[in-house]
């Protein structure tokens, strides 16, 4: 019983979690139209007075808690805070809201490199790894001529890095001090500070133009009490019933939330360079963050299995289809039945019957058993036939066509040798859906070398065996795309 009720506690805190990211990637659209039309201090003055009168309503005693150290940090704090809001508000006066909210992504990848200096923590390989996807990505978004990067972009880099800053020194003074104490200190702040700059900027008395009308009245209000004191606090509280990677992974999920309300909500247009470079950076802060350990080359094996990233493949080719999409799925949705639903099933009876160890088939002898190969052969073969005979998508056909390649090339490396088919499949699924889709689709990639890995780990696999698997998957996709005149 205590066991099922730490999970619904961990599963009500990254639900609520989720629900701040998703209040904090709504707002990049709502900000960006709001400083269309008033000035950027003394929109974020008003935001942030609102956030620290919410505050102080709801733990205002808290501040009785802070001694002089705790308010001087809370102080450095906040200017850090403001560094950050202020650079990604002018920013998004001259970039997309896109843009931007996976620009501000990369805060969470910096943070290593800015504690290794300030905390003298060194870094793990896996966020070395995600910095370097971070960065891999942040050039495909935002350099477009040269080594150019646009006026904006630099801005809301700078307010990453601002934000890296805040994320580490809440870590060097938090556990020391009250953390309530110290949201309300560093909130207030920012409120101040944005509030002489406006003074200083615009003089006494204020002009008029500074009344706010009712869409800034709106955009202030939400981002003050819903994005900043109700998510601090939220943060601040459901923190400590779930793990710093489920909090990192869920708050990853912002920029693709910023992404997609800037081009549903706002109508902007992201180009597959764009894309690519925003899901490389998405990527890096998951790497970053994640735990290297068996457990998670476990969950990788088994959730990124052939029969899940198939499945995947066939709806991307349906909806794909040149001539009709929703004829395309129905196509795919039908092929996938006869390829992985009736495998599937005669499978389970195989490995019910003991003739099998693993859904995988890890042992080269399982795979040279007669059911195994007369599946393997006709799981892809009978829906090509179909494909063919009925005039089914083409896309759809050269897809099976090429797996029925790569499982007759296993089946024959087989005989004499042990391939890692697990990730030849995945290098295949990438590596054809990179082909059609083009740069947008580039990342899944990655998967390739994270299947491996993990198959490596667990010890399913030799490094030699995974590293032929991907070789295979990509060389035999390759050709048959050459082949069928795809590419």
């Amino acid at each position: 019983m205590q066991t099922n009720g730490l999970t619904r506690k961990q599963l009500g805190a990254d639900s609520l979690l989720l629900l701040v990211t998703l209040i904090w990637g709504s707002t990049f659209v709502m900000v960006k139209d709001a400083v269309a039309d008033y000035p950027v201090f003394p929109f974020l003055s008003l935001r942030f007075s609102l956030a620290t009168l919410a505050l102080l309503l709801i733990g205002g005693k808290r501040l009785r808690a802070l001694d002089r150290k705790g308010w001087g940090a809370g102080v450095l704090i906040g200017l850090f805070l403001f560094a950050g809001y202020a650079l990604q508000t002018v920013g998004l006066c001259y970039t997309s809201a896109s843009k931007a909210g996976f620009i501000t992504g990369l805060s969470v990848v910096l943070v290593p490199l800015i504690s290794t200096l300030w905390l003298r923590r060194l870094p793990t390989p896996g966020a070395m790894l995600g910095v370097g996807l971070a960065a891999a990505g942040l050039a495909m978004l935002t350099l477009t001529d040269g080594l150019n990067i646009a006026f904006g972009d630099l801005l809301v880099l700078g307010c990453a890095l601002s934000f890296a800053l805040h994320i580490v020194s809440v870590s060097a003074f938090a556990p020391r001090m009250d953390t309530m104490g110290l949201t309300i200190v560093q909130v207030g702040t920012v409120a101040v500070v944005s509030g002489i700059i406006t003074l200083l900027d615009e003089g006494l008395p204020l002009p008029s133009s500074l009344i706010p009308t009712g869409p800034v009245w709106f955009a202030a209000t939400f981002t003050g009490i819903l994005a900043t004191a109700l998510a601090f606090t939220i943060q601040t509280t459901m923190q400590r019933f779930t793990t710093p990677t489920h909090t990192a992974l869920i708050f990853a999920a912002e920029p693709v939330v910023a992404a997609l309300a800037g081009v549903v909500l706002a109508g902007e247009a992201m180009t597959s360079r764009a894309i690519a470079g925003g899901v490389m950076i998405v990527t890096g802060t998951i790497v970053g963050e994640i735990r290297w350990s068996e457990y998670t080359a476990t969950k990788i094996s088994r959730f990124l299995a052939p029969n899940y990233v198939s499945f995947s493949l066939l709806l991307i080719l349906g909806l794909a289809d040149p001539v009709s999409r929703w004829e395309g799925v129905l196509w795919a949705l039908a092929a996938a039945v006869v390829a992985l639903g009736v495998p599937l099933i005669l499978l389970t009876r195989e490995l019910r019957k003991g003739r099998i160890s693993d859904w995988h088939m890890s042992r080269r002898e399982e795979r040279l058993q007669p059911v195994p190969v007369f599946l393997s052969v006709l799981a892809p073969l009978l829906p090509a036939i179909l494909l063919y005979v009925l005039d089914g998508p083409r896309l759809l056909l050269v897809a099976f066509v090429n797996a029925f390649v790569l499982v007759m090339f296993n089946l024959a490396v087989t005989l004499a040798w042990k391939i890692s088919q697990h990730v030849s499949a995945v290098a295949a699924t990438t590596t054809l859906i990179t082909a059609i889709l083009g740069a947008a689709a580039a990342p899944t990639l990655l998967l390739i070398p994270l299947v491996a890995w993990a198959r490596v780990r667990i010890g399913a696999h030799t490094v030699m065996q995974t590293v032929a698997g991907g070789v295979a998957g990509v060389a035999i996709t390759l050709l048959t795309l050459s082949l069928c005149n795809v590419i």
